[in-house]
C-alpha cells in the first residue's frame, strides 16, 4: 500500500518524521511526547491523523527519572504500528524506560523514531528542512563492512580502538524503516554493537557527551577499555560528570555498546548528541545498553553516546573508505 498524502498543510518537520517512519494509511500511531513538548505533540498528531492514520498521542510523565515507561505508553505500543517519540529532557536514568517501550513496539514488528534533545524551535528550523536522501553512501559503507570480526578504529585527538564484533549485524538509520526497526530522526550513520568484551584501547572524545556539559565537552573526555569495560574516564568537567552517570547505573553501564559512523553532510557538530553522531566526518562509540534492535547482548540501564571528529576505520585490516564531504 502507498504512503498516504496529507489532506491539509502541515509543518514541514511532522511531513519529516511521516515520511520517514513509512506512514501507511490505516496504521496505528503512537505519538510519545515529554511534558515540554506536549504542544507538539498535538501538532504531530493531527499531521498523523490526516495522513490517514489511527493516532494516539501519550505523554511520557511521571515522578522523574521513570523507573519504567508509563503504563498507557505501553499499553498503547502493545498494538500500535509506529512510534513517534519526542523528548526535550530525557534523562539518562531514563533509559531502560525508553529501551521497554522500544523493545515493546519492535517485539511485534512496530517501528520506533526517537528524537531526544529537541525543542520546538529545532523542530521548526532545521527539522523542517527537506531531508537528506543518504541510502546510497549507507549501502556502499555496509558493503564494506558487513562480515568483518574485528574493527579498528583511530580519531584525530587520539582515539585508537579495536573492537570485536564477529557475528554482529551492522544497521543503518539511513535505509527505509522496516517493521521491527528503530531510527532516530535525522537519519545518516551506520552502527553495530560489539561483543561486551571486545573493546581494548583509547577512546579520546573531542565533541560530545550527552547528559553532561552544554553543548561540546569543555575539554576532552578519555576513556580507556580494556576487555570491553571502561576502566577510566578523564578529563575536565564533562569527564566528571559522565563518571558519576556510569557510577550510578550499576552493572553494564561500563560496557562497549556501540559503535556508530556518521555520513549526513548536512549536519554539523554543535553539542547536540542527535545531531552531532549523524554529521559527516565524524564517529561515536557508546556504552551501556545494547540489547534488542542494536543486536548486542548487554543490560543496562543507560546508553551514552560519545562522539568524535574524523575517524578513520580499519575492517579486518583493511582500510574503510568513508563519505569525504568537504568541510
Amino acid at each position: 500500500m502507498e504512503t498516504r498524502e496529507t489532506r491539509m498543510a502541515h509543518a514541514g518537520w511532522t511531513q519529516n518524521l511521516i515520511a520517514a517512519g513509512r506512514l501507511q494509511d490505516g496504521e496505528r500511531v503512537l505519538v510519545v511526547v515529554d511534558e515540554p513538548l506536549a504542544p507538539e505533540g498535538a501538532e504531530l498528531l493531527a499531521a498523523v491523523q490526516d495522513a490517514g492514520a489511527d493516532a494516539r498521542l501519550e505523554l511520557w510523565t511521571g515522578e522523574r527519572p521513570l523507573q519504567k515507561a508509563p503504563q498507557a505508553v505501553l499499553d498503547a505500543a502493545e498494538t500500535a504500528d509506529l512510534s513517534l517519540f519526542l523528548a526535550e529532557k530525557p534523562l539518562p536514568e531514563e533509559g531502560g524506560a525508553r529501551f521497554t517501550l522500544l523493545q515493546t513496539m519492535t517485539a511485534h514488528g512496530g517501528r520506533q523514531i526517537f528524537l531526544g534533545f529537541v525543542d520546538g524551535e529545532l523542530l521548526r528550523g532545521e527539522l523542517s528542512q527537506p531531508a537528506s536522501d543518504l541510502e546510497r553512501p549507507a549501502r556502499d559503507l555496509l558493503a564494506q563492512l558487513e562480515g568483518a570480526e574485528t574493527i579498528r578504529v583511530r580519531g584525530r585527538s587520539g582515539t585508537d580502538l579495536t573492537l570485536r564484533i564477529a557475528g554482529r549485524p551492522w544497521r543503518s538509520d539511513a535505509l527505509p524503516l522496516q517493521p521491527g526497526q528503530m531510527a532516530n530522526y535525522p537519519g545518516g550513520e551506520v552502527f553495530v554493537a560489539p561483543h561486551s568484551d571486545g573493546a581494548d584501547g583509547v577512546l579520546v572524545v573531542d565533541l560530545t557527551v550527552p547528559y553532561t556539559v552544554e553543548g561540546l565537552v569543555d575539554e576532552p573526555v578519555v576513556l580507556r577499555f580494556e576487555g570491553g569495560r571502561v576502566t577510566s574516564i578523564e578529563g575536565g568537567r564533562a569527564a566528571q560528570l559522565l563518571r558519576e552517570i556510569v557510577e550510578g547505573a550499576g552493572k553494564g553501564g561500563d560496557v562497549i555498546a556501540e559503535l556508530g559512523i556518521g555520513f549526513n553532510p548536512t549536519v554539523s557538530p554543535r553539542g547536540h548528541v542527535m545531531l552531532d553522531e549523524k554529521a559527516a566526518r565524524t564517529a561515536h562509540v557508546a556504552i551501556g545498553r545494547n540489547t534488542g534492535p542494536y543486536g548486542g547482548d548487554n543490560e543496562a540501564s543507560i546508553h551514552i553516546d560519545c562522539v568524535f571528529s574524523e575517524p578513520e576505520v580499519e575492517a579486518d585490516g583493511k582500510r574503510v573508505e568513508l563519505p569525504r564531504y568537504a568541510p
